[in-house]
Parts: C-alpha cells; sequence; structure tokens
C-alpha cells in the first residue's frame, strides 16, 4: 500500500514518456548509488541521486522529496537540460532521470521493511540533522579533494588542412612538469569516456592517466569543455555525416569555421604549436589579443606613390576575417581593425606593393592616408607627403557677437591652424575629426543656436531661453573649448563696484543723500532694472542685448539696498533716505564697495550703536535696584537710540527685567515726561516697580474717574511719568492730543500687533520723541505684527503696510536674500536676550511631555465627532468654499479640542470621565505630597471649573485668576500665593500669563496646548525668572492621537523662519491662519 501511495503521487508530476525513458534509464544501470531519509519535524522523505547520461559524457544530480500527509511531490530538481528548459513553467516537472532516480527508490523500499515501519509510524528520530553533518561532510571533502593531486598540462598543436584551409588541433597530455615527457592522445572520444567514468588510461611507457589522482587546471577545463561541445554536435548530427566529416576524429579535432575565434581565445594561456600544413617543421607560437602591429608604407618618387607592406600581410585563419597569422603569432585583433583589413588582404594577395598616380594624390591624402593610419600604429611616410599634413587633436572657439541680433562664429583649431567650422584650409590636408565638429552643431542646435549663414549661428528662441543659456549652459561650452565675448556684446553682465559710483551727503531734517550712478547705463533705463526686479524678474535686457542676472547675489544686494532706500524720496538718481536707515544703508554699502564717498557720516552712527564699552556710571545714583550687565547694556541702548531720535524694542524674553531697564532709563533723564501704556493687569505691578526701584520720581495712574483722568492728563507735566491702560488710552485720546513727551512706552506691545485696531491707531498718534516698546513676544502670528510695532517706533520707516505686505510678508517663503535684508534692516532697533544666554545663574527649566490616553468613552465621543467635521470639511474643499469658512472651520477644531480635554465641557449629555483630568489629579496629589507648588494653565475657562471641582473632591487649597479678576485684586493673589501654604493656582492662560510674578512655583502644568507656543512660555515664565531659586518642572498635558498632537507638530515647522529673523526660541509665525487646506485635513488622521 506504501509503495502505491508514492506512485499515485509522482504519477501527478510525470508524463508516459518520461516514465517509460526513466526506466530504460534504470534498466541501463545508469543510476548510481541512491541516499534517502524521513525528516520527521516536517514529515517528509527526501531522496537524491546521481543519474549518468545515455551517452556516458554526463553526470545529473538529481532529487525529489515526498510529503508524507498525502504523498504529494513537494520539490523536484536535476541539473540536466531539459528540467532548467521546464522548471518554471511546470510546477514539480520530472525529467526522465528523476524517473529514473525514483523508480530505483521504489526497489530499494521494497527492500527496507525499517524504512516502510518509520514511513507508517512517523517516528523516525532527527534523521534530518544526520543528513545536514553528511552533507557538510561531503562539502567539506569536495572542496579539498584536489589539494593534493598532481597538475595535468595540456599543449595544443594547431594544424591547417592545405585543402580546405580548415583549422584542427592535436594535443599532447602530461604531468605539468618543466622536464616530463608530453603524450600525444591518440583517441580522443575514448579519452574523454574513460575521463568521464574515472577509468586510469596508460600513455607510453611512464604515464599513467588517472583522473582519481590527478587534476586538469581552468584552462585545460576550458578546453575539454571546447571538445565536449564538439562532441554533442557529433551525436547529435550522427546520422548525416561521414566519419571523415566529424569534428572529432581519432586524435585531431577539427574546428567549425564560426568556432574558430573562440578556440583560440580559449587556448591562449596554454603552449601552443604550429604544426601540419604550415612550415616545414613545428614550431611554436603563441596566441595575442591585440592589433597586428602591421608595418605599412607610403612614399613618393617620381610623381607616383606607392603603398606597400613590407613584411607581408596576415594570413586569415578563420575564413571570417577574425584570427590572423602573422610572422609566427596568431593574432586576434580589435573588431574595428578586422573590419578595416579586409580589403587591403584582398589587394596584396595579388600585389607586392600598389602604384598610384599624381592625379590620385588628393583622394590619398584625404581619404587613403587617414584609413592606413586608423588601420595601423605602424605607418611610415614620406616626408615630401607627410610636410602637407596636419594630424593633431581639434580644439574649438566661441566668438560671441552682436550686431542687430546675437551670433556666434565657430572656430576649430587643428595644430596651429584656425579657421571656420564652416571653411577649410586649401594648402593643407587637415585630418578633421567630423564626428566630434558634428557633435559640437548639434549641442548648439539643441541650445537654441542654428546656422545663420555660411559663416555664423544665431538663436531661433526667444529671451528667457537665451538669457538660461548665458547663465547655465555657458559653462558646457566653456569646458570643450575657449569662449569669447566682443567689446559690443559681453552676454551677461554684473552691477559690479566697478562701473557703480555713489556718493553719501548729509541732507535736511535728518535725512541724508545717496547719490549714483552706473557707467554705460542711462537712468530712465536703470529705473526699468530696478521695476524688473522689484517683479521679481530673472534678468533684464539691456538696449545693447546684454542681459543682467537679477538674481546673482551682488546685483541683488545692490538693488536691494537701492530698493529699499528709494522708498524714502528719490530725483535725479539720488535717494534721500531717513537718519535711522543709516546702518542698513552703511553695512550694504561696506560689503559691496570697499570705500566711499561719505562713509564717516554712515560710521559715525553705526559706532553709536555698537555699545562696545559698559560704563557702569550711567546708572543713576538714587536707582534702589542693582543691574546686571546685561541691562546695563539694555539702559545705554535706550540711551543711544533716544539721543539718535530713534525707537526700539526691548524683546527680552520674559522675566529678564524689561520693566527695571525702562525705569531704569526714565529715572538716568529724570525732567523729560514719559508715558507708559501697559495692559489692564499689569497697571499696579508699574506702580509697585517705580515705588520699589525707583521711589523718587513722581508717577500719576490714569485709573480712576473720567473726571480725575481728565485732570491728570491736563497736568501732565507736573509727574514724571504717567501710567495709564490700553483700554482708557483709547477711551481719552482725544485728551492727549495737545500733550508732548519725550518719551513713549507700550508695555506687551503686542497689544498693538494688529494695524488695524483701534489700539494701534490710537497708539500710534501719540506726541513723543521717542517711543519704545516693551514685549517678550514681537513676533507671533505673522510679519505684519511686526510692522505694526515698528509703525508706532519709528513711522515710515518699514514703508507703508501695503508695501511691507508686498515686499517682505508674501515672499518670506520663498527667498532667503529677503529674510537676510529685512533683518539687516531691523536688528539695531531690536534688543533681544534670553535667559539661557544672560543668566547663568537661574535655576534650570526641565519641559516634559506627557501623553494622556482618553477614557474609552472619550474616545468614542472624539471619533465619531472627527468624522462628522472631516466630513463637512470635505465638502467644503470640493465645493470651494474653504477661505470663505474658515472662522466656522476653527469653531470646530476648537471644539474637537475641547472633546479631547473634557467631553462634558461641550456635551451636557456626557457622563463619562477625562483621561486628562485623572490624570491631572494623579500629578497634582503626587505634586503636593513633594511639597511643590504648582500653577495650571488653561486657555478655557469652563475647563478651569472642571479643575477646580476636582480639586475640591479631593479637598485641596487653590487660587483661582481668570480674566474676570480685577487688577487690583490680582497682586494681592500673587501675593498670598507666593507667602502663604496654598499648592496650587489655576490661571486662565491669556489673562495671566503676562505680568505676574510666581517664583514661588517650581511646576507649570499646561492642561492644553495653544496654537502660538510663545502664549505657553510666557505663562511658563511667570515661575522661572529672576528670583526664582528651584529648578522648575514644566509640565505638557497632550491626549494621544488627537488634534493637541497635530499642533505641537505644527508649531515645531513654523519656528525656524522666524528665528533666523529675530533670534531666540519661543518665536513662531502664524499656525492655524496659514494652513492649507492639505495640513487642516490632517488634523483629522490619526497620524500626520
Amino acid at each position: 500500500m506504501l509503495k502505491e501511495n508514492f506512485v499515485g503521487g509522482f504519477n501527478k508530476s510525470v508524463t508516459t514518456r518520461k516514465k517509460r525513458d526513466g526506466i530504460r534509464i534504470l534498466d541501463n544501470d545508469l543510476v548510481e548509488s541512491i541516499e534517502y531519509s524521513y525528516l520527521d519535524k516536517v514529515n517528509e522523505i527526501f531522496i537524491e541521486s546521481n543519474v549518468i547520461s545515455e551517452d556516458l559524457y554526463n553526470k545529473y544530480s538529481c532529487s525529489i522529496s515526498f510529503n508524507i500527509n498525502n504523498f504529494e511531490v513537494n520539490n523536484t530538481k536535476c541539473t540536466c537540460r531539459d528540467f532548467e528548459k521546464n522548471e518554471l513553467s511546470k510546477t514539480n516537472y520530472a525529467c526522465k532521470h528523476i524517473c529514473a532516480m525514483f523508480y530505483r527508490f521504489l526497489e530499494k523500499l521494497s527492500d527496507d521493511s525499517e524504512l516502510q515501519n518509520k514511513l507508517k509510524n512517523n517516528n523516525i528520530k532527527d534523521i534530518s540533522k544526520l543528513i545536514e553533518i553528511k552533507k557538510s561532510i561531503n562539502v567539506l571533502d569536495s572542496l579539498l579533494q584536489n589539494n593534493n593531486k598532481d597538475e595535468l598540462r595540456i599543449d595544443v598543436y594547431i594544424n591547417k588542412n592545405k585543402w580546405s584551409n580548415k583549422i584542427g588541433a592535436e594535443f599532447k597530455i602530461g604531468i605539468n612538469n618543466r622536464n616530463s615527457k608530453m603524450y600525444t592522445l591518440k583517441d580522443i572520444n575514448l579519452f574523454l569516456i574513460n575521463k568521464y567514468n574515472s577509468i586510469p588510461m596508460k600513455y607510453g611507457k611512464d604515464f599513467l592517466f588517472n583522473i582519481q589522482t590527478q587534476k586538469f587546471l581552468y584552462k585545460d577545463i576550458r578546453l575539454l569543455k571546447f571538445i565536449e561541445l564538439l562532441k554533442d554536435i557529433d551525436i547529435k548530427s550522427n546520422n548525416f555525416k561521414r566519419s571523415q566529416d566529424k569534428h572529432i576524429n581519432g586524435k585531431e579535432i577539427w574546428i567549425p569555421k564560426g568556432m574558430v575565434r573562440s578556440f583560440f581565445e580559449i587556448i591562449k594561456d596554454h603552449r601552443i604549436y604550429l604544426n601540419n600544413g604550415f612550415y616545414s617543421r613545428t614550431i611554436q607560437s603563441e596566441v595575442i589579443e591585440e592589433d597586428i602591429p602591421l608595418p605599412i608604407e607610403l612614399s613618393e618618387k617620381n610623381n607616383s606613390i606607392t603603398l606597400s607592406m613590407p613584411r607581408g600581410i596576415p594570413e586569415d585563419l578563420s575564413g571570417n576575417g577574425d584570427v590572423f597569422l602573422y610572422d609566427t603569432a596568431i593574432y586576434l585583433p580589435s573588431m574595428k581593425q578586422c573590419e578595416k583589413l579586409s580589403p587591403y588582404i584582398e589587394t596584396f594577395i595579388k600585389n607586392d606593393k600598389i602604384t598610384f598616380l599624381e592625379n590620385q594624390k588628393e583622394r590619398i591624402y584625404k581619404e587613403l592616408i587617414p584609413s592606413i593610419t586608423e588601420l595601423s600604429n605602424s605607418v611610415i611616410i614620406d616626408k615630401s607627403i607627410s610636410k602637407n599634413i596636419v594630424n593633431s587633436p581639434v580644439r574649438f572657439k566661441f566668438y560671441f557677437d552682436k550686431e542687430k541680433y546675437i551670433f556666434l562664429k565657430l572656430n576649430v583649431v587643428y595644430g596651429e591652424y584656425e579657421f571656420n567650422i564652416f571653411d577649410d584650409i586649401k594648402d593643407k590636408i587637415i585630418y578633421r575629426n567630423t564626428f566630434l565638429e558634428n557633435s559640437i552643431i548639434n549641442k548648439l542646435s539643441a541650445y537654441g543656436l542654428e546656422k545663420l549663414n555660411d559663416k555664423l549661428f544665431t538663436f531661433t528662441k526667444d529671451d528667457d531661453f537665451i538669457f538660461n543659456f548665458f547663465k547655465n549652459e555657458i559653462d558646457s561650452l566653456q569646458e570643450i573649448g575657449e569662449v569669447f565675448y566682443s567689446e559690443n556684446f559681453k552676454g551677461i553682465i554684473n552691477l559690479s563696484s566697478n562701473n557703480f559710483n555713489v556718493q553719501v551727503r548729509k541732507g535736511k531734517n535728518d535725512y541724508f543723500e545717496f547719490k549714483y550712478s552706473i557707467s554705460n547705463i542711462d537712468e530712465d533705463e536703470f529705473y526699468s532694472i530696478l521695476k524688473s526686479f522689484r517683479d521679481n524678474k530673472k534678468y533684464y535686457k539691456l538696449e545693447n542685448g546684454e542681459y543682467i542676472d537679477l538674481e546673482e547675489i551682488q546685483n541683488k544686494e545692490l538693488l536691494n539696498l537701492i530698493n529699499t532706500l528709494e522708498d524714502d524720496r528719490i530725483s535725479n538718481n539720488t535717494i534721500e533716505f531717513s537718519k535711522n536707515k543709516a546702518i542698513y544703508a552703511n553695512t550694504k554699502l561696506s560689503n559691496i564697495f570697499k570705500d566711499y564717498s561719505g562713509k564717516n557720516y554712515l560710521d559715525d552712527i553705526s559706532n553709536k550703536l555698537k555699545l562696545n564699552n559698559l560704563n557702569k556710571n550711567i546708572i543713576p545714583c538714587d536707582l534702589k535696584a542693582s543691574l546686571r550687565d546685561y541691562q546695563i547694556y539694555g539702559l545705554k541702548w535706550f540711551n543711544e537710540l533716544s539721543s539718535l531720535g530713534f525707537g526700539g524694542i526691548l524683546g527680552d524674553e520674559m522675566g529678564l527685567g524689561k520693566t527695571v531697564q525702562a525705569i531704569s532709563f526714565i529715572l538716568s533723564n529724570r525732567g523729560k515726561k514719559t508715558i507708559i501704556i501697559t495692559p489692564t493687569s499689569l497697571i499696579y505691578n508699574w506702580r509697585d516697580e517705580f515705588l520699589k526701584f525707583a521711589p523718587s520720581l513722581k508717577i500719576a495712574i490714569v485709573n480712576e474717574t473720567k473726571k480725575k483722568r481728565l485732570d491728570i492728563i491736563e497736568n501732565y507735566k507736573n509727574y514724571d511719568v504717567i501710567l495709564t491702560t490700553y483700554n482708557l488710552f483709547r477711551i481719552d485720546s482725544d485728551n492727549y492730543k495737545d500733550t508732548e513727551f519725550d518719551y513713549c512706552f507700550l508695555d506687551e506691545a503686542q497689544y498693538i500687533k494688529n494695524p488695524s485696531s483701534k489700539n494701534s491707531k490710537v497708539c500710534k498718534c501719540i506726541n513723543a520723541k521717542s517711543r519704545f516698546a516693551l514685549t517678550g513676544t514681537p513676533l507671533e502670528n505673522n510679519l505684519m505684527e511686526l510692522w505694526s510695532i515698528f509703525d508706532f517706533i519709528m513711522p515710515g520707516f518699514l514703508n507703508n503696510q501695503e508695501k511691507f505686505n508686498a515686499r517682505y510678508n508674501r515672499c518670506l517663503d520663498e527667498d532667503e536674500v529677503i529674510i537676510k535684508e529685512l533683518k539687516s534692516l531691523i536688528s539695531p532697533f531690536i534688543l533681544r536676550r534670553l535667559k539661557k544666554d544672560v543668566l547663568n545663574e537661574l535655576p534650570e527649566k526641565i519641559e516634559k511631555i506627557i501623553k494622556v490616553d482618553m477614557t474609552k468613552e472619550q474616545k468614542k465621543v472624539y471619533a465619531s465627532y472627527t468624522k462628522y467635521v472631516k466630513d463637512i470639511i470635505e465638502r467644503k474643499v470640493h465645493n470651494d468654499e474653504f477661505n470663505s469658512s474658515k472662522i466656522e472651520i476653527l469653531s470646530y477644531i476648537t471644539k474637537l479640542r475641547q472633546i479631547s480635554l473634557d467631553p462634558s465641557i461641550v456635551m451636557d449629555e456626557y457622563n463619562g470621565e477625562s483621561g486628562k483630568l485623572i490624570a491631572l489629579s494623579e500629578i497634582i496629589t503626587d505634586m503636593i505630597d513633594r511639597g511643590r507648588k504648582i500653577l495650571v494653565f488653561s486657555q478655557f475657562t469652563s475647563v478651569l471649573s472642571k479643575i477646580k471641582r476636582v480639586l475640591d473632591g479631593n479637598s485641596l487649597s487653590y487660587y483661582y485668576l481668570d480674566g474676570s479678576v480685577k487688577s487690583s485684586k490680582r497682586q494681592e493673589l500673587v501675593n498670598k500665593f507666593n507667602t502663604d501654604n496654598t499648592n496650587v493656582f489655576l490661571i486662565s492662560l491669556k489673562a495671566g500669563g503676562t505680568g505676574l510674578n510666581l517664583t514661588s512655583a517650581d511646576v507649570v502644568i499646561h492642561f492644553d496646548p495653544w496654537w502660538n507656543p510663545a502664549v505657553e512660555e510666557q505663562a511658563t515664565d511667570r515661575a522661572h525668572r529672576i528670583g526664582q531659586k528651584n529648578v522648575v518642572e514644566v509640565i505638557k498635558l497632550i491626549s494621544e492621537g488627537t488634534v493637541e498632537e497635530k499642533i505641537l507638530n505644527l508649531q515645531d515647522r513654523k519656528k525656524e523662519l522666524i528665528d533666523n529673523l529675530i533670534g531666540g526660541d519661543s518665536l513662531n509665525n502664524s499656525l492655524f491662519s496659514n494652513l492649507s487646506k492639505e495640513n487642516i485635513l490632517k488634523l483629522f488622521n490619526r497620524d500626520m
């Protein structure tokens, strides 16, 4: 039954014919020892054997495996050609050799009762391991089997049939030893059979060929394979050839015409002898894979020219013109020489030399000589002939010029002769490289340069194409030749300092005059250049046809300078620019010109703001504070700016004492009148700071009834400092029209970041000689906010809103030069320091993000609302309603954020828990147990109310501050928290994110992230500031897998640009307002 199972599975993989062939091979006893093993781990039997081919010349390795569960064939393998041909197209293909092996296995199985029992019971132990060991031993034996064997050598004797010119060979064999005798292989067929079957053969008295103890070198193995191939050819054509026509005939082989070169390539490393059919005796030869060193002579005598090959012509051995006998060596030349050689052999077989008449000279010079020099490197030419020949590599020269059009003259240079590519030299024979010349002409055509006439090329493309050629492609011509420009045309020119003349002189009313002129470019054309630059053109085409690259860095620097200064006043190539642009102008001009007239005027202003030396004598003696070095620097910076009539932005990071620096400046200029406008929440903080640091100054707080406010405003000259709020100043703005202050300070100047807001408009109407802005975030959302603050401190400095937006805000992401220009312009007027750079003693701030998992109920609500909102937004995008619906979309996102905090904020019916509130409760409890004081910030007062309930439920005391708490009450809460044992302070992000000093806290928790990280930084700095003694731990709680994670990612992407512009690590530009449709939709994806 077991045997029938195997046969049933095997028959699915084999044809009747293959089974019959296999039985025949088995009957002829051509199946060598068979091995089989049962692999119990995979329940498989593996069978392998070697099967000898029926012509006895080959041996094939065969294997087959069966799955014992169903007796199906798992895999088959054989090294015969039939199997290799069919294995890919037929699964588990069985050739006749596999069939023979299988039937041999069935015979063995019938006698192997032990194996039968093992197969039936499936209890064979790990035979596979034994098989692997055996295989590894066999592999090792195979690798090392030839190490101790004697090397054999085969010498080759080449014969040539004198009637048919067929090439044949005989062979001698012996031990590879200099003194060993070599023996003729008298019967090559018998030698092959005995070698294959490892049967020893005796040659002569002293040499026994025994492949068991001897080995062939690799070159001899290749030769034997070639001979075996001839044997295969003879077998396949056995019925059609006479014995004398066979390729192997006794001791000799005859090589088919098409295989002669292959034969000589194989035997090139053997000892080779020219035998029968060549010379009167056998002589040693060699195979050389090189061109034949064929001497050719060309001589002139009596007005005739003679061509000869003094050492004779090569003999074609193959009949194909690819194997030659020359002298006593056999050459295998390159195909190039083979092709050239054939007509010369045919000609010189009939003639020893060839004589040409004088009237054939021109063709000899132009055609024959190039031909023979390509054929051989050993050409000898009489001087009378060679003196008229120029045979040098070609060089190219490109000459650009312009008359009505731009044109190119292309010259070629051979040796000492230069001429137009379309011409020739009549009195010399020049061997021209027509292939390379034509490739250059084609290259020019690709560049838009086509032949105009018999001398010139011209452009057939438009100006964009031509400019791109001279900017980007001209280098490729310079790599293959020399490029020249005429005086009329220079291609692309630059506005360099060499052709630019500038002069600076003092003007009237704090203005400077900048006069410039450009050689060879008149005023009107320069304005056209400037207009093209403003329109972001890549180039400008001058009237003479030359191009100015407007993207070239030096051109850009110069045009940017003129463009920036020109916004003031211009006439007749003279620009009047304000003194506040002197530092920018000096920096740019110094970069472009080594020196220029009037440089000393601009140097004076630049040097004043370098503030190289810190003089502590400038600190007011009645200041009740010790200033740090960076604060003294800030005091001096205020003084220098005001002395020059400039304004400035003190943009120090929160907690570095901007207030005390401003108070020091006001105190050092006692007698001058100052107005300070602050947020409502900070007015009393300013009052306390003045009382603390400068009690000698007379301060008035405009924060009472309208009557009292008007009384103070009317009598403002009786005070050193007027303190008011943005809200009250807006209300009282008309009453300030007749006031005139020396200094005006805006605290938290981001309150005027919107240039169209009422705050911004009324503050910019203040009559003050110097204006200063104090803000830790001079830039929160976009560049127009920066413009608005500058429009307050120095009106007109950054041009009007429309021009600034066009030049900077719209191009900021696209042009690095624009960023550098704006930074160069504004940097003297912004002073920004970071705590990490100036407060080495400030304790470390450790920031960490804690990912919080939402509760199961919370996740369901979040997922459902996300799908709902995403569908709505996708419809709006599809209907082109995206831009008109941004406010609506923002409301959806806000609601989604609130759900990630606690769904009950927006859903009255939600009764589940909040993952964040649970986490916050655990963190607060742990921190209180460790004696820490905690600030908790959220932008949602509804969330703070939820947190209050959690704290109440845990009987934890806390303070609470949001926008409803009056400013007078805020400082009281701050003082209590800093002095009593209350551990938690709940603060609304917007209401309490600025102006508060809460250094008693050493833990800051941001319950929810805000689009703008600068706001979060401000809140953190309530604790991490001067006066803090402990390490501050900052914790951001983020709901995992929600829009909160996406907000963090978006924040990171936007920081770099503005960091480069302003400096500092807490700034970023707009997020939501600048989000694309794609990024909005990504907020609703699981991953970003």
